[in-house]
């Protein structure tokens, strides 16, 4: 007991019999786990900066990749976006063609038929079934008995 008492309680300059030598250590520890975790969480955050940035630069060359497109087919006749309203050489009138269509109506495909009608039997067909079925299984259990 008495060594560990010794490890717990050191002397500083002045004499003093103290715990700092423990606690400077788990300071020092503390200090270097936030220094690593601080490391650690810039090196994510400017990867991830860096993410973004490659991100933009990539959706910026779509974009002009798009609009040389669309310019090279307007210039050689494609005439740009073909709009739902029919084919259009890009001046937005529209040229001889299929006529266009008519206004669709909403008609249901197929009607829903009605659900068939619940088959139900009288009583008395009921009571028949089962004086039929209780003379079965006596002529059974009776041809049981007779092996």
């Amino acid at each position: 007991m008495a060594k560990r008492a010794s490890r717990l309680e050191s002397s500083d300059s002045q004499g003093e019999r103290t715990g700092t030598g423990v606690v400077a250590g788990a300071e020092h520890r503390i200090e270097e786990f936030a220094e690593d975790l601080g490391r650690l969480l810039g090196t994510a955050r400017a990867k991830a900066e860096g993410w973004i940035g490659q991100r933009q630069t990539v959706a910026k060359h779509l974009e002009e990749i798009r609009d040389t497109a669309a310019e090279l087919l307007k210039k050689i006749g494609g005439g740009g976006w073909v709009s739902s309203r029919g084919a259009t050489d890009g001046d937005g009138v529209r040229r001889p063609g299929r006529p266009r269509k008519a206004a669709v109506t909403e008609v249901p495909a197929v009607a829903t038929p009605e659900p068939k009608k619940k088959r139900t039997m009288s009583a008395a067909a009921r009571q028949a079934i089962s004086n039929a079925q209780k003379a079965r299984w006596a002529k059974q259990k009776r041809a049981r008995k007779v092996e």
